[in-house]
């Protein structure tokens, strides 16, 4: 009596009205769930690339901070501060290394999807989610997923969101929380600042207004923790503004140049061309957005090891990148985004699954070159329409 009442599953009418269903979902909502599928599958897939354990990792200091938060006298530096996602993740019923790892995917499909949402509006959503996930930070963070790093990214990604929406208390409200996860989100925050002086549109009041807070927050949380639960960073090398910060300590540590035109190329590796090509194609608010985000970055490197400062820029170079290689033909563009992301992947991951750095530099510029080629000698696409 149910099965009649109900259908058959595998009858005719019970297919259609499968159909109907899914026709009836609005075509954006339907793009927004294969975006988060890919991104949650690729997310997924390279954290199972991953080596079990990473070699180094600031995991203790961050556990110590889950399990004892705002203890007087923390004994680690600049981690002390970095509170909110160690007492996030302290409050969820699961095992610390299920925690740790949930928040890495969770945080990275997130990321992906919002980045491609935005980009879908003037190119490929996928192009840009697959060239984001396997770029240098992303797979980095699947390396060593004890770090607040993955939720930054988010934030970004939303900071994104919010720029080309014009959501500028949105911005506000988040960075006033989240500058507890990280001080990068008080650089994050401080981007827009910087952009809105290019907008003539935009209230530039309303675009200060997360730098400020976010800022204020910061400082105001170091100076009473400092003041009144003895905390400090005065032993963290990052803290030696005078004599350079972690850059000094990262060109010393690296004599070669070749070694460091390396570490800089490898957050995005060939992105970093796509993206520059891709800038006068790009509408202005993204241009805009990416002018910000130069002097916020260059402050990054200076005080964190330059690879994992540069993979910030995550949310302007990605979307850059993926217009320009819209231009390009579909095998010519993901030719460039499968080799170029192998080889980004590879020096993130650090895992055996994939072949040496040498081995991938050189279809991964192949590719990339047939990609540039092949954008440079198409028509002029109705995107470029964007850019005006």
């Amino acid at each position: 009596m149910g099965n009649q009442l109900s259908g058959d599953a595998g009858s005719p009418s019970h297919g259609r009205a499968r159909l109907y269903i899914l026709a009836s979902v609005p075509a954006r909502v339907r793009l927004v769930g294969v975006i988060l599928a890919f991104n949650a599958a690729l997310a997924l897939l390279l954290m199972a690339g991953a080596p079990e354990q990473p070699k180094l990792s600031d995991r203790a200091e961050y556990d110590f901070n889950s399990r004892t938060p705002l203890q007087a006298f923390c004994p680690n530096t600049i981690y002390c501060y970095r509170v909110l996602v160690p007492m996030l993740l302290e409050r969820v019923p699961a095992d610390p290394e299920f925690r740790w790892r949930a928040h890495q995917w969770l945080a990275h499909t997130l990321t992906g999807t919002t980045v491609g949402i935005v980009t879908a509006g003037f190119a490929s959503p996928f192009i840009a989610s697959a060239l984001l996930q396997t770029s240098y930070a992303f797979t980095f963070t699947a390396y060593d997923p004890y770090t607040p790093d993955p939720f930054v990214f988010l934030i970004a990604a939303v900071l994104l969101y919010c720029w080309m929406h014009a959501r500028a208390l949105l911005v506000a409200c988040v960075v006033a929380v989240a500058v507890f996860a990280k001080e990068t989100v008080a650089l994050l925050a401080s981007v827009p600042a910087i952009a809105v002086f290019l907008n003539r549109e935009r209230s530039k009041a309303a675009w200060f207004l997360p730098a400020v807070i976010a800022w204020s927050i910061l400082l105001g949380f170091h100076w009473y923790m400092d003041t009144y639960f003895g905390w400090g960073i005065s032993r963290n090398p990052a803290a030696n503004f005078a004599t350079g910060s972690w850059l000094a300590i990262w060109w010393q540590n690296n004599p070669f140049l070749a070694r460091k035109a390396l570490i800089v190329f490898s957050p995005f590796g060939f992105a970093w061309i796509f993206a520059a090509l891709g800038y006068r194609h790009a509408p202005v608010l993204l241009r805009q957005l990416a002018l910000g985000a130069i002097l916020p970055m260059l402050a990054l490197v200076y005080v964190q090891t330059p690879e994992r400062a540069l993979g910030n820029a995550f949310f302007v170079i990605v979307p850059l990148a993926a217009i320009f290689l819209a231009r390009a033909s579909s095998a010519a563009a993901w030719a460039a985004v499968v080799t170029n992301g192998l080889l980004t992947a590879r020096i993130g991951l650090s895992s055996d699954w994939l072949p040496g750095t040498a081995i991938l530099l050189g279809p991964a510029l192949i590719a990339s070159a047939w990609a540039i080629a092949s954008a440079r000698s198409a028509p002029v696409s109705t995107r470029d329409r964007l850019a005006t």
